[in-house]
């Protein structure tokens, strides 16, 4: 397994599109079926390194999950633990050696999840969507783009059922598939291919907020996200 590890980095090839071939030099191959595996082996060798160089009094302050490269740490507070030191050597990436580093990520977010902590300790949680306000991603292909016309009507129901699988209540559901749908409706797909979608969402859930939810997309505003 070493030397197929070992082929993959020395031998990532990329066709350019006038035709030239390039061969990746640094870092893991963009692109082959195995680097996944090998960026989750790499930090975790990393962070078996680090875990062997702190205390154990620290290791029983905090926890910490990887899901590929996001990193949710939760620690405690103590007058007896200096947890800002703590933290801040984190950051500094004394855990992931350099070129990796570690970036702040959006607050209250996770993966693909953001969420919200209720009054009564429970969450509530939503799909991520860095367009909710204003456009700032371009994610999905112009309704006008040269691709067949079931390619994008699967594009709209596999973002849907996203939406679906991702809220954690029909409120939060409602909220964020208007979201989703303004992005599509800024790219011109038009509004009874929408409408038709969330149909078929309702149809295949049995969760009626979809009913509610393409009654309202005439009553999208788009106009902040338009291309």
């Amino acid at each position: 397994m070493i030397d197929v590890m070992e082929f993959a980095l020395d031998h990532a090839i990329v066709q350019m599109p006038d035709g030239s071939l390039r061969r990746q030099k640094e870092g893991i191959p963009m692109g082959d079926s195995l680097s996944p595996a090998m960026t989750i082996i790499t930090c975790a060798w990393m962070e078996d390194e680090w875990l062997q160089s702190i205390s154990d009094a620290d290791k029983a302050r905090f926890t910490a999950r990887r899901f590929m490269d996001d990193v949710l740490m939760v620690y405690a507070k103590a007058d007896d633990w200096d947890h800002d030191a703590f933290i801040r050597d984190f950051v500094r990436s004394e855990c992931y050696w350099p070129p990796l580093k570690l970036e702040d990520a959006k607050e209250a977010t996770f993966l693909e999840t953001t969420f919200d902590l209720r009054p009564d300790g429970s969450l509530e949680y939503w799909l991520k969507n860095d367009n909710e306000r204003e456009r700032r991603v371009w994610r999905y292909q112009h309704y006008r783009s040269h691709a067949p016309f079931a390619q994008k009507r699967a594009l709209i129901i596999s973002s849907l059922r996203k939406v679906h699988k991702m809220a954690s209540d029909r409120r939060r559901l409602y909220t964020s598939a208007l979201d989703k749908l303004r992005e599509f409706i800024a790219l011109s797909y038009p509004s009874t291919l929408l409408r038709s979608a969330c149909n078929r969402l309702a149809y295949t859930t049995g969760v009626g907020t979809w009913i509610g939810i393409r009654n309202s997309i005439d009553l999208i505003d788009a106009s902040r996200l338009r291309c």
